[in-house]
């Protein structure tokens, strides 16, 4: 018999991320089992990177659209809070006309502008007319100014109901952004998979297919052999069950790469909301997330990102906030409530400058109003309330540091283990092949058998099939850091 040195046949490119490529077949001038004369695994396809898949879905899924909302609802009730401290103008007209007489006309308007310190400034124009007006409301015949300003002296100096809502409202903008976040991130994590899936699913078909063109070829060529008197019989039913086989296994990746493209098929939508398909030549590529592992001179760097834009811990910062204005307000309530008003006032078409001391001395309302209550049994215990409600909330931050820490250090831990199992499987596809090389050898010289010779060739598939599926793991494992981190540059991240 002709020895035939084939070191490098047979799905030595049939594993590789590409596809395999066309194996080159020695002129011996006889069939040979170990050539695929004229197979050549079909590479064709639109990419369909996993940038452009991420784009796509921050660009027009519905979730993303929802994401966008909540933030934009959160800035409006931080808007509305605002509208607390908005000036407002006030103005009546009161008249009574009984028996032919006026008994008395007002006209009062006033615009009360607050200031961020808890105070108020008043500017009013009061108008009296009629025989039989109050006294005290009495104006001259033009009309009365007044400039004021109401200060708070004991309760509400510090904070008021006012600021505490804006504070509050603040807090949960913040917080709404930590939620359109933290819903992005989580649309993300699990599109990742989805496409991880998608891709792993894509490379075993691939695999089964050219597992299932090698035995067809083995088939005809031991047949071919049988014929020639070269092999036993019983060999073409070794061939066909091993053919029989790699078509279930066809089958089965078939049927579960359909799938992973329907689960991926959902995240698609165009501009108008409307579901997009996957075209039907399209393609999973890895290319653009960038290198699997992380720098460990960025561990700390990732961690301190962790503890600072992880969006659950953002929103938990959040009520911690709300929580700290609630418990200042209920501490401003231990505090007698006092509140002195004062305003000048000034006849319409006046000579003398509004402002003048002289005038003023002469020319002005005042008012002092102090209000406490004896046991302070209600502000006493919405205080201790409050601080109960912040001391809980501020546990929960502290118990979510340390959880985002754990996860971000889990994910960051997983991405470098990662990368080491990658490398190693690797190493395992090429041995398997140097093996089952080797294998073909002692077959075509008579040492070995055809089920000896199957066996190799199912350990060149099957650690194929694991290094695929490591490979599919890179994005949801990307995908787990930013989740932990949340930064989503690192998805497609290359440094």
């Amino acid at each position: 018999m002709v020895r035939f040195c084939i070191a490098a046949l047979l799905l030595s490119g049939a594993v590789t991320r590409a596809g395999a490529q066309a194996i080159p077949v020695a002129d011996t001038g006889r069939v040979r089992t170990s050539a695929l004369v004229g197979l050549e695994v079909d590479t064709s396809g639109t990419p369909f990177t996993f940038p452009g898949f991420v784009d796509a879905v921050l660009a027009h899924h519905p979730v993303a659209q929802q994401a966008q909302l909540v933030a934009r609802q959160a800035r409006a009730e931080l808007r509305q809070a605002w509208g607390a401290f908005d000036p407002k103008l006030v103005a009546a007209w009161d008249q009574k006309r009984f028996g032919g007489s006026d008994y008395f006309r007002y006209f009062d308007a006033e615009m009360k502008i607050p200031l961020p310190i808890g105070a108020d400034v008043t500017l009013a124009y009061d108008r009296t007319m009629g025989r039989y007006a109050n006294p005290d409301r009495r104006t001259a015949g033009g009309g009365t100014f007044s400039a004021g300003i109401s200060l708070p002296l004991g309760q509400r100096i510090v904070t008021d109901e006012r600021r505490t809502a804006l504070r509050q409202a603040q807090a949960a903008r913040d917080a709404g952004e930590a939620e359109r976040v933290g819903i992005l991130n989580k649309l993300l994590f699990s599109a990742a998979k989805d496409y991880g899936a998608w891709y792993e699913t894509w490379r075993r078909r691939a695999i089964a297919q050219e597992g299932e063109a090698l035995a067809d070829f083995r088939l005809r060529a031991v047949r071919q052999r049988v014929t020639n008197g070269e092999s036993a019989p019983i060999d073409t039913i070794e061939a066909l069950l091993e053919l029989q086989r790699r078509q279930v296994t066809r089958y089965e990746t078939e049927a579960s790469f359909y799938v992973a493209t329907l689960n991926l098929t959902a995240y698609l939508w165009d501009d108008a909301g409307r579901p997009l398909a996957i075209p039907g030549d399209a393609k999973p590529v890895l290319d653009g997330m960038g290198r699997v592992g992380i720098d460990s001179l960025r561990l700390d760097a990732l961690l301190s990102l962790a503890t600072r834009r992880n969006p659950d811990l953002l929103k938990v910062q959040a009520k911690v906030q709300q929580a700290e204005a609630d418990r200042l307000l209920a501490t401003q309530g231990l505090i007698p409530l006092a509140e002195a008003k004062v305003a000048g006032l000034a006849e319409r078409g006046g000579d003398a400058s509004f402002f003048n001391q002289d005038r003023l001395s002469d020319n002005y309302k005042a008012a002092l109003t102090v209000s406490t209550p004896l046991l302070f049994l209600k502000e006493s215990g919405k205080f201790n309330a409050t601080g109960a409600k912040l001391e809980f909330q501020q546990f929960e931050r502290d118990r979510l540091r340390r959880d985002v820490e754990f996860d971000a250090r889990a994910a960051i831990f997983d991405l470098a283990n990662l990368q080491r199992l990658l490398q190693r499987q690797q190493a395992n596809v090429r041995n398997a092949r140097l093996l089952r090389d080797a294998e073909q050898i002692r077959f075509e010289n008579g040492e070995s058998t055809l089920l000896i010779l199957n066996l190799r060739e199912r350990l060149v598939l099957d650690e194929a099939v694991k290094l695929a599926a490591l490979e599919g793991k890179v994005a949801a494992a990307r995908g787990a850091l930013v989740l932990a981190t949340g930064d989503r540059t690192l998805l497609t991240d290359s440094r």
